[in-house]
C-alpha cells in the first residue's frame, strides 16, 4: 500500500510515529509523511524509511493561513495518490481530512487524539463544532485514541456510531516499552539528568512533562505545590516543557514558579526522555482533557507511579489506585493530597509502579497498537478499493488480506 501519514508539527511525527513509519516500511508499504518544516532538526530523523513532505500548518484557527494549507495538502495528494491517508492532531485532521477527500484518496480515517473543543471558549467551541463534523462526515472512519474519546464523540453528535472505532484498548502509536524500560534505563542515567539540571540526588523528585499552558492544569499545579511544599519538606518539582505563545500562562504564576528554589525548569527541548523519567519518583499530569496521554503511557512503562484528573484518555491510561491516582480535575486540594500520598508512602510508590508497567505492557504497546492499524488499513483497502486494482496490490503485498487473519478487532467489545 501507499500511504500517507500528516500531523500539524514535526514534533507528534518524530515522536510519536518513528515506529510506526518504520513498522509499515518493513512491511513493504510506500510511507509519506507531511508536517509543518522543522523535522530535520530532530537527530535521527534522516533514518526513517519515509518520504517527507513540508506544508506549513498553524496548530490555532486562522483562516487565510489555514486555506493556503488545505490547498498545499490537496496539491501534494494529488501527487503522491496514496492508498490510504491517515491523520493525526487537530488541525492536520481537519485539513488532511478535507484534501484528501478533494484529491480523492479511497481511504480517508481521521485520528482523534484529543478533544480541544472541551477547553475552548464559547467561539472556538462552535467553530470546533463545525470542523468535528466536518472532517467525521468526510472521513471513511474514524479512529479514536481511546474509548472515553469514542464515547464523547458520539455522545457530541460529531460522528455516528458506526463510523467511529477504537482499536484493541487504544493509542496513536503505542509505546516502545524496550526503550521506556526502568531496567534499560534506570537510576544511573536519572541521576545524570539530576545532576545535568542541578536536582539533588537525594530529594523527591515530582514531575510534569508536556506544553506549559493553562490547559494542561499548570495553575492547579501552582496553587498544588504551595501546599504540598510545606508538607514535604524533603519534595522538589519538575517542570519538563515550553510555553506556547498562542495559550500563554499567567505570567505572575510562571514567575512565582520561576523564583521557587525547589522548583527546576528544563532550560531546552528534552528530545531523549527515559532518563527524564528515571530520574522521577513521582509523575504528574493535572491535564483539563486528553485524548490518550502519551506522557502517563511511558510514565508507566517506566514504571513511574502517576497522578493524572478524572477526564477522557486519562481514565483509560490508569486504573485507579491500581496502576495510579486519578483525582477530580481543576481541584488543587485534590491534587495536593494524592501527591503528599505518594511523597510519603515510598512502598505504594513501588506496587503502583510495578502494576503500571505490567499494565502498558500488556495493552499499549508500539507493536500491538501498529499491528492493529495496519490490519485496519488492509481491512478497510479491501473493503473499499476498486477490485481490480486491489488484486493488482495484493499480488504485491507481503502481508496477506485481513480477512485470511484472525484479528480482536471485529469483536463488538474492541469497537467500544
Amino acid at each position: 500500500m501507499r500511504i500517507t501519514l500528516i500531523t500539524t508539527v514535526p514534533e507528534s511525527l518524530f515522536h510519536f510515529l518513528s515506529g510506526h513509519i518504520r513498522m509499515l516500511a518493513q512491511q513493504g508499504n510506500e510511507v509519506h509523511t507531511v508536517s509543518s518544516p522543522g523535522l530535520r532538526e530532530f537527530a535521527g530523523s534522516e533514518s526513517l524509511p519515509s518520504t517527507h513532505h513540508e506544508v506549513r500548518m498553524r496548530r490555532t484557527i486562522c483562516p487565510f493561513s489555514d486555506i493556503v494549507s488545505l490547498y498545499r495538502v490537496w496539491r501534494l495528494l494529488r501527487q503522491i495518490r496514496p492508498d490510504v491517508v491517515h491523520t493525526h492532531t487537530p488541525k492536520a485532521g481537519l485539513l488532511g481530512i478535507i484534501a484528501s477527500w478533494f484529491a480523492g484518496v479511497p481511504i480517508r480515517l481521521y485520528g482523534v487524539n484529543g478533544l480541544p473543543v472541551r477547553v475552548q471558549g464559547l467561539v472556538g467551541q462552535a467553530v470546533l463544532q463545525v470542523t468535528e463534523r466536518l472532517a467525521c462526515a468526510l472521513a471513511t472512519e474514524v479512529v479514536c485514541v481511546s474509548r472515553s474519546v469514542r464515547r464523547s464523540m458520539i455522545g457530541y453528535g460529531f460522528c455516528p456510531t458506526f463510523k467511529c472505532r477504537t482499536l484493541g484498548d487504544g493509542g496513536s502509536h503505542g509505546v516502545n516499552t524496550e526503550r521506556f524500560n526502568p531496567e534499560a534505563c534506570g537510576r544511573a542515567s536519572g541521576a545524570a539528568f539530576r545532576k545535568r539540571h542541578g536536582i539533588p540526588e537525594d530529594v523527591l523528585l515530582i514531575g510534569y512533562i508536556g506544553r506549559i499552558v493553562p490547559a494542561k492544569g499548570i495553575n492547579e499545579l501552582a496553587a498544588a505545590w504551595q501546599g504540598l511544599r510545606d508538607q514535604v519538606p524533603h519534595a522538589q518539582l519538575l517542570l519538563c516543557g515550553y510555553c506556547e505563545p498562542d495559550h500563554p500562562m499567567d505570567s505572575t504564576i510562571l514567575e512565582l514558579l520561576r523564583r521557587d528554589p525547589r522548583v527546576y525548569f528544563t532550560p531546552e527541548r528534552v528530545t531523549d526522555m527515559p532518563p527524564v523519567f528515571a530520574a522521577l519518583d513521582v509523575c504528574v499530569l493535572p491535564t483539563w482533557g486528553e485524548g490518550l496521554p502519551n506522557v502517563v503511557l511511558e510514565a508507566c512503562s517506566m514504571a513511574v507511579p502517576t497522578v493524572a484528573t478524572r477526564v477522557s484518555g486519562c481514565v483509560d491510561a490508569i486504573r485507579n489506585r491500581t496502576t495510579g491516582i486519578i483525582v477530580p480535575a481543576r481541584d488543587s486540594r485534590a491534587l495536593m493530597e494524592a501527591l503528599a500520598y505518594l511523597a510519603n508512602n515510598p512502598k505504594e510508590r513501588e506496587h503502583i509502579g510495578r502494576a503500571a508497567r505490567q499494565y502498558v505492557s500488556r495493552r499499549f504497546s508500539e507493536e500491538r497498537v501498529s499491528r492493529l492499524l495496519l490490519e485496519e488499513y488492509h481491512r478497510l483497502v479491501a473493503q473499499y478499493r476498486p477490485a481490480a486494482r486491489g488484486q493488482e496490490r495484493s499480488k504485491a503485498s507481503p502481508v496477506p488480506p485481513i480477512r485470511n487473519r484472525p484479528t480482536s478487532i471485529a469483536s463488538p467489545a474492541v469497537r467500544d
